[in-house]
This record gives C-alpha cells, sequence and structure tokens, in this order.
C-alpha cells in the first residue's frame, strides 16, 4: 500500500515537469519574431525617362533642356538625352566682336537646331537661339508659326531691329525675342500694325 502512493506521488510529480516544459516551448516558440527575407532591388527597373514635351518645350529662359544660366560644361551631357547629336563651338562675331557659342544639330535636323550663347566671362549660356521648328511654346507656337499665330496667342508691341538688322518682336511673357522674315513691308518701313499676318518667324531667341 505504501509502494503504490510512492509510485503515485512519483507519476504526479513527472506530469508536473512535463507540463511545465512543453507550456515554456510554446511560450518561447510564440515570442520569437519573425523575420522577412531582405527583398532584393529589382534590376529591371528603368531609369526615369524624359517626356518628348520637356525635351521640346520652349519656355521661359529655356529651349527643351537646355537653360539660360547653365554651365558650358554640362551642355554635352545634357545633349545626350537627345540621341546622337552634334556640338561644335564656334565664334558668331557678333557686330564684330567675339561671340563664343556651341552649336547643337540634332539627327533629325540638317540646320543647326540651336545656338547656345556664351557669356565670355564665366562660360554660362546667356542666350539660345532656336532654329528647329520642333520646339514648341506650351500653345503650340515655334519658328513654324507666323506673326498672325503670335498675335493670336501672345501680347506685344512693335517691331524692332535685331543685332543683324532683321525685324523682331519681344514677348515679355516668354523673356524671349521671336525674329521675323523681313518682306517689302520692312524694306519700305511700314509700322507694325500693317505687317501682313502671314509673316514667318525666323528664330527665337530665348533670354
Amino acid at each position: 500500500m505504501i509502494i503504490m502512493k510512492y509510485t503515485a506521488s512519483v507519476l504526479i510529480i513527472l506530469l508536473s515537469v512535463l507540463t511545465l516544459s512543453c507550456g515554456a516551448d510554446s511560450s518561447d516558440t510564440a515570442q520569437e519574431p519573425e523575420v522577412e527575407a531582405a527583398s532584393e532591388p529589382d534590376a529591371d527597373v528603368a531609369e526615369p525617362v524624359v517626356d518628348d514635351e520637356d525635351l521640346f518645350l520652349l519656355g521661359n529662359g529655356r529651349a527643351g533642356l537646355f537653360e539660360v544660366g547653365m554651365s558650358s560644361e554640362v551642355i554635352a551631357e545634357i545633349a545626350q538625352a537627345y540621341g546622337d547629336v552634334e556640338l561644335e563651338e564656334v565664334d558668331l562675331m557678333l557686330e564684330g566682336m567675339h561671340a563664343p557659342a556651341i552649336e547643337i544639330t540634332f539627327p533629325q535636323d540638317t540646320s543647326e537646331s540651336l545656338i547656345l550663347e556664351l557669356d565670355i566671362e564665366d562660360a554660362t549660356v546667356y542666350r539660345i537661339e532656336v532654329n528647329s521648328d520642333r520646339f514648341l511654346t506650351d500653345r503650340g507656337t515655334g519658328t513654324a508659326s507666323t506673326l498672325g499665330d503670335l498675335r493670336d496667342n501672345y501680347q506685344f508691341e512693335g517691331v524692332f531691329w535685331s543685332e543683324v538688322g532683321n525685324p523682331l518682336v519681344i514677348i515679355e511673357e516668354l523673356n524671349a525675342s521671336v525674329i521675323l522674315v523681313p518682306g517689302e513691308w520692312w524694306n519700305i518701313g511700314v509700322l507694325e500694325e500693317n505687317i501682313p499676318p502671314d509673316t514667318k518667324i525666323s528664330s527665337f531667341l530665348i533670354l
């Protein structure tokens, strides 16, 4: 009878130890944080693509990605966004004086599409001459437009002489001068309001 009580007591102790042991294991498992696998960078993610609208947008102080005030050292790097372009350092010799510039020719254009005129002292761009009709303002005006288109979209006063003697109008909203193709109206000194509306634009000078 004594032996049976002793055996029962031993069994009770063993069961208690097993219960405590299982509870501890369960608690440790529940508290262990889950570690998420680190995500690897996606090798297929492409670099941001420049919108065509930005590439050829004429605006206040800019012609596409080229801006007045930028250093000549970054021009070649920026030009890469346009593909296979040709860059040439030239001297425009404006009014008989040294006038350094960089001419940019695009593969879709056989003429000098852009001429970035440089400041003599610090070689920054101080003016951009736009000849290509691919560059347009946000109102669709460019070198393929006419004087009538300018009147429909912008306000300006009078016609003035350019540095080379051609007529121009000043669009203050764009901070630009627009060179007009001279006709008989210019040779005989007719006033601006009598200039034919179909008078073509020669180029934009972005200031």
